[in-house]
This record gives C-alpha cells, sequence and structure tokens, in this order.
C-alpha cells in the first residue's frame, strides 16, 4: 500500500497512541517506491514492513512495534529468486 493509505489504515486502527505515533515515523521514512504492509501479532506488536525494488532482487525494512512504542528493525535483502542473501538487525528502541 501507499503511505497515504498506510496514514489512513493507522488512523482507523484503536492502537496504543505511543505505537500509532512510532508507526506513523516508519511510514514517514517510506519513499515512493515502497510498498508498506502491515500485520498485528495475537501479543498487540504491530510488524510493518516496508519493501523497495532493488537492482536484482528487493530490500525489506521491518519494524516490530510493541504497544509501549518501542521497537526492534530488521534490514532484509532477497535475490531475484527470492532467497534471502543479507539479514541485519539494526537493533531497538526503548
Amino acid at each position: 500500500m501507499t503511505k497515504v493509505q498506510a496514514r489512513q489504515l493507522i488512523n482507523g486502527l484503536n492502537l496504543p497512541t505511543p505505537q500509532a505515533n512510532a508507526a506513523m515515523r516508519t511510514i514517514r521514512r517510506a519513499t515512493s517506491s515502497e510498498d508498506i504492509a502491515f500485520q498485528q501479532t495475537h501479543s498487540g506488536e504491530l510488524i510493518v514492513t516496508r519493501t523497495q525494488p532493488g537492482h536484482t532482487g528487493y530490500q525489506v525494512f521491518e519494524d516490530t512495534i510493541a504497544p509501549d512504542g518501542s521497537k526492534d528493525v530488521v534490514q532484509k535483502a532477497f535475490d531475484a529468486a527470492g532467497n534471502l542473501v543479507h539479514d541485519d538487525p539494526k537493533g531497538g528502541t526503548p
């Protein structure tokens, strides 16, 4: 989905304010070429993925956002066949 659609979705969900704010920060970082997707876990975490095409595959940034707004970010790269070729945890925020 686009950045506009992603903002509308976040505004329509009944998320805790810190989690919604963290999700909006993630959306703001997305470029126009990225596709944004969401998944909510049973534990209340929100997983936001930003996928962008690469030269011979694609790159994914995956933000796992807790209800308190803290998050862990992982950068992944996939080749043209969809094989994971790079997995780099970027750490998290308190």
